[in-house]
């Protein structure tokens, strides 16, 4: 989406000037039917969160010599929740905030926009932000004025669809050339989504201020739980966590066909090989010895097994913020030969309901296990996994799912724009994040275009 000092914070492309925070943002989303039911809500609130920058309070000298930049480096955020007078909902108010030495490091000083109409004798400048769906199948320069930007998108159904056609149909979407006499022998639907994500790509290319969150040809990755596991298995490669628990992934086999002969090691869990945009996405077996290996359909993808105490971590990337929540989840199998064949062959289950639990198993319910200290694990924590897997998926927008076991951590999943349910200020957090890429943007596209 970026380069890499686009990202970094260096300071040469990334000091941002009082004109680059003054200028209104407009945000076009569009999302598949399925998210934006979900969506709409999280796009109304984001609009209303308020965002402010704060410049320092110099002398007219040195405003003169400085221009009133901000870095990257001194961008932090400071959130106050406040109720609105006339909604009943609580609003975030946001702030990047100057290290200027004039400014105050106290909550009063860091607090001075939090007073309406104080922002102007402060030196605050209110940063005004919008959210308007863009309709993918019109062209977007005839949309909410032409200029976006940034344009967020989550199209899992169009790239999930792109992703299994042939090489020369999913290269269309980069051509600057118009593709539908390219298109005119492929099925509709085909049709539509190379059309929709072909005017996302094009637009961004021919207006290089705006941000496209995220590149659509980087999300079709995590659209394969083969290729998830492909990139996480080269990727993770002698990587620990900040306290050294090594991290790794499963040990997997996809079948397109018929599941042949495998050396991995009982109990597996079946995966279907399309990770998003179906219903069948979702649905999963354990297959706890080689019998179960029957009730397996394929396309699959099969994971070696691994007991984690019956807890799932969540964790969701935004940019530079992490959170982690653990979740319920499956638990802990037997190991040995002997065990694993009185266990029911195949345990079906899917990953958006409840999990089974050990009676499904055939298997008595045990007391619930003590997690050890290492086992809660924090946003610190893993901060080197995710540094990783932004390099190795090219996302920025994304999620996924740690087991803790055995010492170690499992990433066992990815996936694009997730629901972010548990962050309870989720769309505060999403206008904070795509505001600073567009300042980001706007500042590197002056800076290219004044050399």
């Amino acid at each position: 989406m970026f380069d890499d000092d686009s990202l970094t914070g260096n300071s040469n492309a990334d000091s941002i000037t009082t004109a680059d925070i003054e200028k209104p943002i407009l945000v076009g989303y569009a999302f598949g039917p399925k998210k934006m039911s979900t969506m709409a809500t999280v796009m109304a609130e984001a609009s209303r969160a308020r965002i402010v920058g704060v410049v320092s309070d110099e002398t007219p000298e040195d405003k003169k010599s400085k221009m009133n930049t901000l870095t990257r480096e001194t961008l932090h955020l400071h959130q106050k929740e406040v109720k609105a007078k006339d909604r009943g909902l609580n609003n975030v108010i946001r702030y990047f905030r100057s290290s200027c030495s004039s400014v105050g490091t106290d909550d009063e000083s860091c607090s001075l926009t939090s007073t309406a109409g104080s922002s102007k004798a402060s030196g605050a400048i209110p940063v005004r932000v919008s959210f308007v769906p863009v309709d993918l199948n019109e062209p977007l320069e005839e949309q909410h004025g032409g200029y976006f930007d940034i344009l967020l998108h989550k199209m899992t159904e169009d790239i999930l669809c792109l992703s299994k056609a042939n090489n020369s149909l999913r290269n269309l979407v980069n051509t600057e050339q118009d593709v539908s006499t390219c298109i005119a022998d492929c099925e509709k639907n085909l049709q539509q989504a190379v059309q929709r994500i072909h005017r996302l790509k094009q637009y961004q290319k021919s207006h290089p201020r705006c941000c496209l969150a995220d590149d659509p040809s980087k999300v079709e990755v995590v659209m394969s739980r083969r290729a998830i596991s492909i990139r996480l298995q080269n990727s993770l490669n002698s990587v620990r966590s900040t306290s050294g628990l090594p991290v790794e992934t499963p040990k997997f086999i996809s079948f397109e066909n018929t599941i042949e002969n495998h050396t991995l090691r009982y109990p597996l869990i079946a995966k279907p090989l399309t990770a998003a945009g179906t219903k069948k996405s979702h649905c999963m077996g354990i297959v706890s010895n080689p019998e179960g290996l029957s009730s397996v359909q394929t396309p699959c993808i099969l994971q070696e097994y691994t007991n984690h105490d019956s807890t799932l971590y969540k964790v969701y990337v935004l940019g530079d913020d992490i959170h982690v929540f653990s979740r319920p989840s499956l638990p802990n199998l037997p190991t040995s030969s002997s065990e694993l064949k009185l266990l029911t062959p195949f345990v079906e289950f899917d990953s958006h309901k409840p999990y089974p639990g050990l009676s499904d198993f055939g298997l008595e319910m045990p007391p619930p296990p003590k997690r050890a200290k290492w086992q809660q694990l924090t946003s610190s924590e893993v901060v080197p996994i995710v540094s990783i897997l932004k390099r190795a998926f090219g996302l920025e927008l994304f999620g996924f799912d740690i087991l803790a076991g055995g010492q170690r951590l499992y990433v066992v999943d990815v996936n694009y724009f997730p629901s972010f349910k548990e962050v309870s200020n989720f769309p505060s957090l999403l206008a904070k994040y795509l505001v600073q890429l567009a300042v980001q943007k706007r500042t590197l596209s002056q800076k290219n275009e004044s050399e």
